[in-house]
């Protein structure tokens, strides 16, 4: 570590409850905590274990967010309007415990995670203190917008801010804020802040773009392959892993059925990893070549997969490229179209359409992907992208720099 290095400052982190928001950032915690940090990370009970893990302190605090439910097709009448409210509520979820926690004891820097900030920015512009943007997506800035991009494949159409139910939450935010003093705060001006982005450069929409407040640092996940957590199978066939990931998504179940229909038989392994949603039951009796399971570390499957069908989350994506696995892409939400589109773009996998492709056509599309010397070469190139990246080490070192950086100016 060098001579200058911030040493043992206070680091608050916020993050999405969600897998795919809290899991990269993990890392990045558990090495500030072993160059001395001391970081205090807002997390729901699911993650508490996780976060505890990393040397970090848990800071509790309940979800709003209508897990149970979903927000619905975007199709639906007042989607956009209960999904801005929804994410906007989770924002505010931890303030009570957030004021409470750093009255006597404020941090030096705010970690956030790109959806649902609104408390950590809150705390940040309170405290005058920098943030750094926790980005488990493609970043944004003048050149490229995420949210313009998923815009293209999204169905749902804009608020109704006349609804009733915005009055009603937006009325309840003045009082919260007001209960803590915060009512002067503008969370929305002032500091930009700096980014942590958890791709490579090289997979950034518009990468030549952004500027030294954006640290690439590519993919960010545990590694490490608890014992017994998954055997490689004695058949000798190839092996294709399939993942939508750990959210709610449509057409889980059926999409699972179609890949039993359409490997049974054929000289491929099959893992499907189901997630929370779907009950291994649900499929049915498996043939030899294939397997399900609520979840396995990808970490334990990728290392012998040749072939990753999945849904196109960024983190999976990232995970796939770091092991040099090309992808069959089947996304569903607006953010995983930009993703699958990107890959398409790069020559590192196909796209098919999760509720259109046929049984012979998802086969056609994992078969001609393990084969295609193009998609190889690209992955290998991309690979090399990743490990260049430089991962939990790179972020660190970026976090520690914009804190030297912001000491200096004060």
């Amino acid at each position: 570590m060098p001579d200058d290095a911030v040493v043992s400052r206070h680091i608050a982190v916020f993050s999405f409850p969600a897998y795919a928001h809290v899991a990269p950032v993990l890392p990045v915690v558990a090495e500030l905590v072993r160059r001395g940090h001391r970081v205090t990370f807002a997390v729901v009970d699911e993650f508490a274990a996780k976060v505890t893990a990393t040397g970090a302190e848990v800071l509790p605090y309940t979800s709003t967010f209508p897990w149970a439910t979903g927000l619905g097709d975007t199709a639906s009448d007042g989607y956009a309007l209960r999904a801005m409210l929804a994410f906007m509520g989770e924002g505010l979820a931890p303030l009570d415990a957030a004021m409470a926690r750093f009255a006597d004891d404020p941090p030096d820097l705010v970690v956030h995670d790109l959806a649902a900030s609104e408390t950590a920015r809150l705390i940040a512009r309170k405290w005058a203190v920098p943030t750094v943007q926790s980005c488990p997506e493609f970043a944004s800035n003048e050149h490229f917008a995420l949210n313009e991009a998923q815009a293209d494949s999204d169905s749902a159409a804009p608020p109704d801010l006349t609804d009733p139910e915005l009055a009603k939450f937006v009325a309840a935010t003045e009082r919260l804020l007001a209960r803590h003093g915060l009512s002067d705060v503008d969370s929305r001006t002032g500091d930009p802040g700096y980014h942590l982005v958890y791709l490579p450069k090289a997979f950034q929409i518009r990468g030549e773009t952004f500027d030294d407040r954006f640290a690439f640092i590519g993919p960010s996940f545990d590694r490490t392959v608890p014992a017994g957590e998954w055997t490689p199978p004695a058949d000798g066939l190839p092996l294709v892993l399939i993942s939508l990931g750990t959210s709610r998504s449509r057409e889980q179940v059926g999409f699972f059925r179609k890949c039993v229909r359409a490997f049974t038989g054929q000289p491929w392994h099959v893992v499907l990893t189901l997630g929370k949603w779907v009950d291994p039951e649900e499929l049915g009796p498996l043939p030899e070549n294939i397997e399900a399971h609520p979840f396995v570390a990808h970490a334990a499957l990728l290392p012998h997969t040749e072939v990753f069908v999945t849904h196109g989350g960024l983190g999976s994506t990232m995970e796939a490229l770091h092991y040099g696995v090309p992808m069959v892409m089947t996304p569903s939400q607006s953010d995983q179209v930009v993703t699958a589109a990107r890959v398409a773009e790069l020559d590192l996998g196909r796209v098919v359409s999760r509720t259109d492709v046929t049984e012979a056509e998802l086969l056609e599309a994992v078969t001609a992907t393990a084969s295609d010397p193009v998609v190889a070469e690209r992955v290998r190139w991309m690979r090399g992208e990743v490990e260049l990246a430089g991962g939990e080490i790179r972020a660190a070192d970026a976090v520690e720099s914009w804190l030297r950086t912001k000491v200096e100016a004060k």
